[in-house]
């Protein structure tokens, strides 16, 4: 079964793309977030760059433009998020629910009758296939952990958008170099202290060169896949394609 051919594309509604918000909201804080602390339609445009660490409205409508497949101009965007104070995510999600398509799940069936999970993971793995991910050997007793350190921004963009609202919490280990690296770095900083407190040369030459090496060695690092990508409550993708059938999120 081709993955181009196992859903379809429906227009997004103003609910979906405030789930999304939501997610890179969950993401962001890498914690549960209480009801009240969700962004929500009345949430002004200040605050929800704020709670998300989000760029300018103009880099901002560029990167929605990108992820939603849509082609705002830069005066729509202004009409829509300037001034921020005074411009809600009911204005921003309505803006994108007006062309924004997001996948739906097709009707995939075992031993003759419909099944959600089926279609859920048939979706998934299609969304992973189009992103250009190698899914050929992708089942549903397959672990998550490798495509999630190789793969993770693939694998969230899709999940956001077969379930929005619905993405469970991550959490992410670094890999060891990129930790090694902040050992480095602090390391140097204390060397480069020492050195002016007891006056020894050598010891703030040393320090300036560990602080050179461990901020080449994160620049590095910080490239290469975390040791360590998981999704709470959750180890394969059968699991995740129910998570995403039943529109349920793991807390």
């Amino acid at each position: 079964m081709k993955g181009q051919n196992t859903f379809a594309e429906t227009s997004a509604s103003r609910e979906q793309v405030l789930g999304i918000f939501q997610d890179w909201q969950r993401l962001e804080s890498g914690r549960c977030m209480r009801e009240r602390d969700l962004l929500s339609f009345t949430t002004t445009v200040s605050d929800w760059r704020a709670s998300c660490d989000l760029q300018g409205w103009q880099e901002l409508g560029v990167a929605l433009n990108k992820y939603f497949g849509t082609t705002f101009s830069k005066d729509e965007w202004r009409a829509t998020m300037n001034p921020e104070k005074k411009k809600y995510l009911r204005d921003v999600c309505a803006l994108i629910a007006t062309r924004a398509k997001l996948p739906t799940l097709g009707d995939q069936k075992v031993f003759g009758k419909p099944c959600k999970t089926a279609s859920s993971f048939f979706a998934l793995r299609s969304c992973l296939q189009l992103a250009g991910v190698d899914t050929a050997r992708l089942r549903p007793s397959t672990k998550l952990d490798s495509c999630l350190r190789l793969h993770t921004q693939d694998l969230i963009e899709a999940v956001t958008k077969l379930a929005p609202g619905k993405m469970p919490l991550m959490t992410t280990k670094l890999n060891w170099g990129h930790r090694l690296s902040g050992w480095v770095c602090l390391a140097g900083l204390l060397a480069l202290v020492a050195g002016g407190v007891f006056e020894r040369p050598d010891w703030t030459v040393a320090g300036c060169l560990f602080r050179a090496l461990g901020f080449i060695a994160v620049t590095v690092f910080s490239n290469l896949p975390p040791s360590e990508v998981r999704l709470e409550g959750l180890e394969t993708f059968g699991d995740l394609s129910r998570m995403i059938a039943n529109g349920e999120r793991n807390l």
